[in-house]
């Protein structure tokens, strides 16, 4: 019975890891410093359509909750147990804008675990590693989709539409409905902004073009 009683008490030292305010709070701070390094590395790596905020500050909160997380069951070995317990029956179904919000929420988790387990070193490295490779490698995995044109005008005036489109680098026919007397076209179109505007004063000049629509790209929803 004195055994099993010594057990469930808190522990001051497990496993070489030494459990106190002052070293909760030191591993609060560094959860915060790095989990705000990591927000803003998802925020450059999101443009306006992929990025959300909400998830953003939710990955603030797993890093803040993992780390207390795994300080209760460090410091209470039956705790552990019951904790265990307790997530296995959990299930969290969140679906993601992006595949790489899942990568982000392993990050938090690294952010919290090595905090808690005082490996500073480690988590400051993992940060600074996958905060360069997000940076470099994110930035290029970004929708390049461009915008679509769709336009609508006389049927004499197909011909003149596709060759001022198949002078613009970057276009692609997406459909084409010819009707009695009129016609409706969709591009998609990967072009500087100056070039969007120099199109549309084109099609504004003609005459017999009805309307033409710009577009921006759907967005990735799960």
């Amino acid at each position: 019975m004195n055994k099993f009683l010594k057990l469930i008490e808190p522990a001051q030292e497990v496993q070489g890891l030494q459990l106190s305010t002052t070293n909760l709070a030191i591993s609060l701070l560094v959860t915060l410093v790095l989990a705000a390094v990591m927000m803003l590395v998802y925020r450059f790596c999101h443009d306006s359509l992929t990025y959300n905020r909400k998830f953003n500050v939710t990955l603030m909160m797993l890093s803040l909750a993992s780390c207390l997380l795994l300080t209760l069951i460090a410091a209470n070995p039956a705790f552990s147990l019951g904790a265990l317990g307790a997530l296995s029956i959990c299930r969290i179904r969140t679906n993601t804008r992006d595949p790489r919000d899942l990568g982000f929420v392993f990050w938090s988790l690294l952010i919290g675990i090595s905090a808690t387990l005082q490996a500073y070193v480690v988590g400051v490295m993992g940060t600074v590693l996958l905060s360069i490779v997000m940076l470099t490698v994110g930035r290029t995995t970004r929708r390049k989709d461009g915008v679509t044109f769709v336009i609508r005008g006389r049927k004499e005036l197909i011909p003149q539409v596709q060759a001022v489109l198949k002078q613009t680098p970057g276009s692609s026919i997406r459909s084409k409905n010819v009707f009695t007397d009129s016609f409706e076209m969709v591009y998609q179109l990967k072009a500087p902004h100056a070039e969007e505007n120099e199109l549309l004063l084109i099609f504004n000049h003609m005459q017999g073009i009805d309307s033409v629509n710009v577009l921006a790209p759907q967005t990735e929803v799960a």
